[in-house]
């Protein structure tokens, strides 16, 4: 079991996603959510606030790019800044998170994925830190990417397999972007 977290946000007259990739292991090449199992006593919502904060380092939410990293006390302070993200957006639309298609009947993967309003963020800074870093500082070596949301919407169409299994396998993902962009935008 597990969930993870799409943040969305307006930029320049359109919804833009934000996905992760990564330099290696399984994952590399793809355009990833963020999320994760599970943790003891967590439901999915708690999963996806904390994967988000863990995967991006909490780079995304630090004023001092320089001082952010990966540890419990830096981790515990942001987690309820994207809490109330959360909380905001799914009060609004409590319907804004797609279940994973279950797969294989014998080994079920429960997955819940969250769409989620985020400030927007130039992610330029956060990928030179993780490109530059030598020295350990992170966990794992990332690259952020906003993808437009016509864009996203012809990655589903026509090249699913650019995007991780558990993003192309989330039930109905095409119209519930569909519905934000134009719960978001209107009908323009």
């Amino acid at each position: 079991m597990g969930a993870g977290v799409i943040p969305f946000s307006l930029h320049e007259d359109d919804v833009c996603f934000l996905f992760q990739s990564t330099f290696s292991g399984r994952k590399t090449g793809y355009l990833i959510d963020f999320g994760g199992g599970l943790g003891e006593g967590e439901s999915f919502r708690q999963t996806a606030v904390r994967e988000f904060v863990e995967e991006t380092e909490t780079m995304y939410f630090s004023d001092d790019l320089q001082q952010a990293s990966r540890n419990a006390e830096k981790v515990d302070h942001q987690i309820p800044i994207v809490d109330a993200l959360f909380e905001k957006t799914l009060s609004d639309h409590p319907d804004w998170w797609r279940n994973r298609a279950l797969g294989s009947r014998l080994q079920p993967k429960m997955w819940r994925t969250y769409f989620i309003e985020f400030p927007y963020r130039d992610i330029q800074a956060l990928n030179r830190e993780w490109q530059q870093d030598s020295v350990g500082r992170f966990k794992k070596r990332r690259e952020l990417t906003w993808v437009a949301s016509d864009e996203l919407l012809a990655l589903y169409a026509n090249t699913p397999e650019r995007l991780w299994k558990r993003v192309r396998q989330l039930e109905s993902a095409p119209a519930l972007i569909q519905s934000i962009v134009k719960t978001k935008l209107g009908d323009s």
